[in-house]
């Protein structure tokens, strides 16, 4: 048994179905793209910190796939560890596995992943904030390109940022 890929839009319902909110379409994917670009802290905030801060209010725990050799911020993460950001406990099942341990275990099991993995995108994100890399890039060079960030806002403590302002 082989991983099987899915389409990309499949995250995006997976998150509307997380969230119980309706995923960016026209106008407001245009928003988006200011957001990410102007902004790709606040853009990451508003589309993927708060929808899913709402949802983990409802629950005791969460499950992540993180693992410890992706980011500098990932590296001290704990199999089990109580979340501060969240106020819950986070479940980080695969903290010491390799990349490689990862790709072998979807294919040995048949797990469904991202297509765009097939096509030079290790690290995925949203459509405005990630491209492909390029040989021998690091692997999380496709996220944020041209900025210095690094990391989402899910996995990360950090103050939180107050919205703007609405122009009266």
């Amino acid at each position: 048994m082989t991983g099987r890929p899915i389409g990309a839009s499949t995250r995006d319902l997976a998150a509307a179905r997380l969230s119980g909110e309706p995923t960016p379409r026209a106008g407001a994917a245009c928003e988006t793209r200011r957001w990410a670009t102007r902004d790709p802290d606040q853009c990451c905030n508003l589309r993927k910190v708060e929808p899913l801060r709402r949802k983990l209010s409802e629950l005791g725990a969460w499950i992540t796939s993180i693992r410890r050799a992706q980011t500098s911020f990932r590296k001290d993460a704990r199999k089990v560890e109580w979340d501060v950001k969240f106020g819950l406990v986070k479940v980080n099942p695969i903290a010491d596995w390799t990349s490689q341990q990862v790709w072998r275990y979807l294919h040995e099991h048949g797990v469904p992943y991202n297509s765009l993995h097939d096509q030079n995108y290790p690290s995925i994100g949203c459509t405005h904030c990630t491209r492909a890399i390029q040989p021998g890039e690091d692997p999380r060079a496709g996220r944020w390109p041209g900025t210095a960030k690094t990391e989402c806002g899910l996995h990360i403590i950090e103050p939180l940022r107050p919205l703007p302002e609405a122009d009266a």
